[in-house]
């Protein structure tokens, strides 16, 4: 065994040479030789780490934390991620702000990594100083009882530092056994969920085998851990420039089969890229080391599932000998993201933006004294620090890439701003909640949206009909400022609904919970229909104002539709689409039909009419043959009586059917009406309607309720009565141009009264003699396939 002796290494900050005490014993070295020098275009190793650096600076803090009361044993870890994180979100805890964890939003965090134990040479932990207490402490207990509370996983950091010290714990078998062993009772004793590995060193000729010891002992006790806790979680912390080569201590693609995960400590880079300057400290692009390149270096080296880029909640403040950018540096020290909004607010600086670091940055004077920020430095004073801007930058970066996610170093720096967990949220997580009253009393209601502190680009809503037991059914989005939305229900029916939120940042969250709601049965009516629908060309089935309704044929890209009808009677929540060989479908409600006529591969149906009752109907060929069908068991109805034929004509276009279920009328492409009986003779002719003889640009034909009386509508939107209707004005009219598609009448209108809507090729609901204005339906601009309306 070699003799030891205390060893000791220099961190040389901007100006100030810090000779830094390692605690451990060290043994003698034979000799000393530069580090290994590192090809061109290869980022070498630093001198002394960013974490020991850090913690360097807080050796003598007074710590505010609490012995553990008796021997409690934390809380164990019951489901991990309840908020729904899209990505890791992965924080270190050092024990100097552990007294804030209260401050953490929990719900933000998938990882948590308690900074940490230190390993003396020999493998031993190193029982004083703060990261020991602190392990010990009940703040440790709280705050491993929180995150599990919240889903979070809190791992344990081992902390190794100084060449030698680290030389024996990764070359010495014994020793690296013995940290392995002692890591694993560690996380056991706090019920820990995975370990961070953090040994910051660099390869030296002085100490060969490093590089592969370091590799070795990550294998070992990534096989303990997962040997013991199958799910464990085993990470470790590495260089901004380690994979820009294969020499340094951390060889990527050697670490990479071992790790779960490699938090890339992506800061602290002003003092490599522009030594003696101020700078920024973890810029995105520029200089020599820099997020972009560091994350497109490692996706060379490791799978994107294991990257986690390591970003400061922290910054510098240099102390300068100019007020220009870049000055020269005579000092720095760390400001956290909280302490620099404090010394931004004292000093009444302006914060300017550093381009090519995509960061911020300030600049003012501190008088040698009555500063009114206690620096009294007589010299200028230049920040370099982090906002919100510039971490949206980086989280772009991380999403953009695939990486696995982002890290925060360090959880406590935010000093309880709720701006930055908003960022978090806003690109990372984004959980939606929708809330309801259980019961509702009309059949229009609202539901509530929200997103926390999320910043919302829109929300997507869904539907589920439990009376039909159908959905769930896509509503329309809505923007995110939305806090409430209108939607719709059958008397008697219970729904459910769940939402999600698309971010400002493009993430989109899991859908929320499913939220319950029951629509008395004796609900006030919100619109004077029970239900609107469009049909589309294809099949579909669009909710106008209306609750939704699922369809049972939809033919993409296929304009195989004819017709489209809601069924009379005892189911109003149902109807029927026709397809152009003459194939009925049901929708809603489930429907069966009988007798119905089929022309397989002859594109010849063209509509059909139920019957008031509900009992059957009849659907309509292009000749003008009235074609009988039955309904839920019912007859199919008599022939009909009168009827016209143009035999190899294609010429019929629409079929309407009295209320008093005794005929109807046949309408041509020229809007001549020809009249049938059902069971009876056929009625008199009409009067009164329009007639385009040999242009066909009659679309759709209806019937004032409980009459004979009704409306036609032509191509460019024009309404015209027949048989005494009352004349009305078409709210919406396109000279011209050929692109109205329906005419649908409410249930409530009469001879003296009638109102109701046109549809137009689009998917626009036009409004006409008194009927209410709809917001609520689908428009496709441009896009002619809305086919008609339907409803009760």
């Amino acid at each position: 065994m070699r003799s030891r002796f205390p060893a000791f290494t220099s961190l040389i900050g901007i100006a100030a040479l810090v000779t830094l005490a390692i605690v451990a014993a060290a043994p003698v070295a034979a000799g000393r030789s530069a580090a290994v020098s590192a090809p061109l275009g290869a980022i070498p190793d630093p001198a002394i780490g960013p974490l020991t650096a850090e913690e360097l600076m807080h050796a003598h803090d007074t710590l505010d934390l609490s012995a553990a009361s008796g021997l409690q044993t934390p809380q164990p870890l019951r489901a991990f991620n309840h908020a729904g994180l899209q990505k890791e979100v992965f924080g270190f805890a050092p024990y100097w702000a552990l007294s804030k964890q209260s401050t953490w939003n929990y719900k933000l965090l998938s990882t948590i990594a308690y900074f940490g134990l230190s390993i003396n040479w020999d493998g031993t932990w190193i029982k004083s100083g703060g990261g020991y207490f602190g392990y010990r402490s009940q703040d440790l207990i709280d705050m491993v009882n929180t995150a599990h509370a919240n889903g979070v996983r809190v791992l344990l950091t081992i902390k190794g530092s100084g060449q030698a010290p680290l030389y024996d714990i990764l070359t010495v078998p014994a020793y690296r056994d013995l940290a392995v062993q002692n890591t694993i009772d560690a996380i056991a004793n706090k019920n820990l969920d995975g370990v961070n590995i953090d040994f910051e060193g660099k390869t030296d000729p002085a100490y060969p085998g490093m590089q592969d010891g370091l590799t070795t002992f990550t294998a070992e006790l990534s096989s303990a851990m997962h040997a013991r806790w199958p799910s464990s979680m085993v990470t470790i912390a590495t260089y901004t420039g380690s994979a820009s080569w294969d020499g340094g201590l951390m060889r990527i693609d050697a670490l990479a089969p071992y790790v779960d995960a490699m938090f890339v400590m992506g800061y602290d880079m002003s003092f490599s890229n522009m030594s003696g300057q101020a700078g920024p400290n973890a810029p995105l692009t520029g200089w020599t080391y820099n997020d972009t390149l560091s994350v497109s270096q490692y996706l060379t080296k490791a799978p994107a599932s294991k990257i986690i880029l390591g970003m400061p909640w922290y910054g510098y403040r240099f102390t300068t000998t100019t007020g220009a950018g870049y000055a020269h540096a005579t000092g720095a020290v760390p400001a956290t993201y909280s302490a620099s909004l404090d010394l931004l607010a004292c000093s009444h600086a302006a914060s300017r933006w550093d381009a090519p670091s995509h960061s911020p940055w300030a600049v003012w004077y501190s008088p040698s004294t009555n500063d009114p920020c206690g620096i009294n430095a007589g010299a200028w004073q230049e920040l370099y620090y982090e906002n919100t801007q510039s971490l949206a930058a980086k989280y772009d970066l991380v999403n953009a890439t695939g990486i696995r996610g982002t890290g925060i170093w360090a959880l406590g720096y935010e000093g309880g701003k709720p701006e930055i967990w908003s960022q978090l949220n806003t690109y990372f997580s984004c959980p939606a909640d929708v809330t309801v009253d259980p019961t509702v009393a009309t059949t229009e209601f609202a539901i509530g949206l929200s997103a926390g502190t999320c910043s919302v680009r829109s929300y997507d809503i869904q539907q589920y009909d439990a009376t039909q037991n159908h959905g769930w059914y896509n509503l329309r989005s809505v923007a995110g400022n939305a806090a409430t939305v209108a939607v719709e229900g059958f008397a008697g029916y219970t729904y459910q609904f769940r939402v999600r939120a698309h971010s400002a940042a493009g993430v989109v969250s899991a859908w929320s919970a499913a939220v319950t709601t029951a629509v008395a049965s004796s609900a006030t009516a919100s619109h004077p229909f029970a239900g609107l629908y469009t049909l589309d060309d294809y099949g579909g089935v669009h909710a106008d104002t209306s609750p939704p309704l699922s369809s049972s044929a939809y033919y993409a890209g296929w304009k195989i539709i004819r017709a489209g009808k809601a069924l009379p009677g005892a189911i109003p929540q149902s109807g029927a689409t026709l397809d152009g060989f003459g194939g009925l479908h049901p929708y809603g409600m489930p429907v069966t039909f009988s007798g119905t006529p089929y022309w397989r591969g002859w594109d010849v149906a063209r509509d059909f009419a139920f019957l008031p009752d509900g009992t059957g109907g009849y659907v309509l060929d292009a000749f003008g043959g009235l074609h009988p069908f039955g309904v839920n068991g019912h007859a199919a109805p008599p022939t009909v009586q009168g009827a016209p034929y143009w035999a190899g004509w294609d010429i019929a276009r629409k079929v309407v059917i009295f209320s008093d279920g005794t005929g109807g009328y046949v309408m041509d492409a020229y809007a001549g009406l020809h009249p049938f009986g059902i069971g009876h003779a056929a009625p008199p002719t009409t009067t009164g309607g329009p007639y385009w003889g040999g242009w066909q640009i009659a679309r759709d034909v209806v019937l004032v309720p409980n009459s004979h009386a009704g409306y036609v509508l032509d191509g460019f939107g024009g309404v015209h009565p027949f048989s005494g209707a009352k004349a009305v004005v078409a709210a919406a009219y396109w000279s011209g141009h050929d692109i109205a598609r329906s005419l649908w009448l409410l249930p409530s209108s009469t001879l003296a009264a009638p109102a109701g809507y046109t549809l137009d090729g689009y998917g626009g609901v036009h409004p006409f003699g008194g009927a209410p204005a709809l917001t609520g339906y689908d428009y496709w601009p441009g896009n002619d396939v809305a086919h008609n309306l339907m409803g009760f």
